[in-house]
């Protein structure tokens, strides 16, 4: 039954996105068909997982609930006051960083992915004085994981690696911008898939296509409504590049999962799934990942043992500030984990919700989450200012991420926009004071 009804509500939310946003792409539609996808892939139970319980339903249905009146609270009060739909208009778009043509946004990218290669390049010096060769550090990727796990393995300056998401929010506008993908549109990734593979981990390279995503997209949009110049899209260079990437990301998260030794052979798995323990790409592992968080928040909701201090799961980066001060305990970097029959520990942004704020959490924070994505989603694209473009990228980050944890857990997520909101001002300058030479020049 829930394997019909869930692609039937999903589908029906995806299709009332699109009449309240006019754009299939929006906040609404993403999490229908992530929450939605990550349901289905459960309930299909190539694995034996448990069934999800009652207390789960009513907790996935309630924050679902409240993020769609969240959104339908900001849109009917635009409706009755009568304001248009900004992508119903059209206007010229003009902005201090494209005042150059693009020339400070191009070498801004091209400057903080160097930042990102120097610290995936310092890295991988690091593991090669302590293991003594490439190879070895391939071979010793389990221990490698987990000295970085207990922060054994120190970064050269602190906060740089979180320099190269700004390389990353830049390369989507930049994209947009020129009309096709370029070296520069991959680059950013690029110095994020190697420094990743010093990390053995997987989770930078997809907030970093997620941030890329998003910021592209959205801001192609804006670009798509200027009334006077023709912003167009090379399809075959689209198709091309994102193939590319795709590849890229897929393969390195592959070999990493590979050279970590994830175990394929798990209990209870079915026929058709013991048929891909050997697929390189979607294999068992791979499974649990796109469908065990549910199976997690069940549990935990079924065994109520967790004890978490206010908010020490949403605002981690605060405990975590005030552990160096001895006011409170180091928090963990990993949640609890459970056994649904595989052990696994993220459960969705709903279980670190409630964890931290009960009920409240996953009613009270969608409700305010869906009202305010919502909100700046109007104000982007009427106002076509690029901080309010910056908020909205990083709160889509937190729906794009709802499948598997509460996004603002990981340190990056603060200090990126942090970094982003103090050099946008300097690009500015930058693209005025190099058009100003231009024009002395000629």
């Amino acid at each position: 039954m829930s394997l019909v009804l869930i692609p039937f509500i999903s589908i029906l939310g995806v299709i009332l996105s699109k009449l309240l946003f006019r754009k299939w792409f929006n906040h609404l539609s993403i999490y229908c068909i992530i929450m939605g996808g990550l349901i289905f892939f459960y309930e299909l139970k190539l694995l034996s997982y448990p069934e999800i319980i009652p207390v789960a339903w009513f907790i996935i249905i309630l924050t679902f609930l409240a993020f769609l009146f969240g959104i339908m609270t900001v849109i009917s009060a635009r409706n009755l006051t009568s304001q248009n739909h900004p992508l119903e208009t059209r206007n010229s778009l003009s902005l201090p960083i494209f005042e150059d043509g693009g020339k400070a946004l191009k070498y801004s990218i091209l400057f903080f992915s160097l930042i990102g290669l120097f610290v995936a390049i310092h890295r991988w010096l690091v593991l090669i004085g302590k293991f003594g060769s490439i190879e070895d550090v391939l071979l010793n990727a389990a221990v490698v994981y987990r000295l970085n796990v207990r922060g054994e393995i120190k970064e050269f300056i602190p906060f740089l690696p979180s320099f190269i998401y700004v390389g990353v929010f830049l390369s989507g506008i930049y994209t947009a911008y020129k009309g096709r993908f370029s070296f520069l549109s991959v680059f950013p990734l690029i110095t994020i898939v190697l420094k990743e593979l010093t990390y053995f981990g997987r989770g930078e390279m997809l907030f970093s296509s997620l941030e890329f995503l998003f910021t592209f997209i959205l801001f192609r949009h804006l670009l798509s409504k200027d009334s006077f110049q023709r912003f167009k899209f090379s399809k075959s260079n689209a198709i091309i590049a994102t193939t590319f990437m795709l590849i890229l990301i897929i393969t390195a998260a592959s070999f990493i999962r590979i050279s970590r030794g994830s175990k394929e052979n798990y209990i209870g798995t079915s026929r058709t799934l013991k048929q891909m323990e050997e697929n390189f790409i979607f294999s068992p592992s791979v499974y649990l990942y796109i469908s065990s968080d549910i199976g997690v928040l069940s549990k935990y909701l079924e065994l109520e043992k967790e004890e978490t201090s206010f908010g020490k799961n949403t605002f981690r980066l605060v405990y975590d500030f005030l552990s160096k001060l001895h006011v409170t305990e180091k928090p963990d970097f990993f949640q609890k984990g459970y056994f649904i029959p595989v052990w696994t520990n993220t459960g969705t942004f709903m279980r670190e919700l409630h964890a931290d704020f009960g009920i409240a959490g996953v009613s009270i924070v969608p409700y305010l989450l869906g009202l305010i994505i919502t909100w700046l989603w109007f104000k982007f694209y009427e106002t076509k200012s690029l901080y309010v473009l910056l908020f909205l990228v990083y709160l889509y980050l937190i729906v794009g991420f709802s499948f598997l944890m509460m996004i603002t857990r990981l340190n990056q997520w603060f200090f990126s926009q942090f970094l982003i909101i103090l050099y946008l001002p300097i690009l500015e300058k930058l693209a005025i004071h190099q058009k100003s030479i231009t024009l002395t020049k000629s």
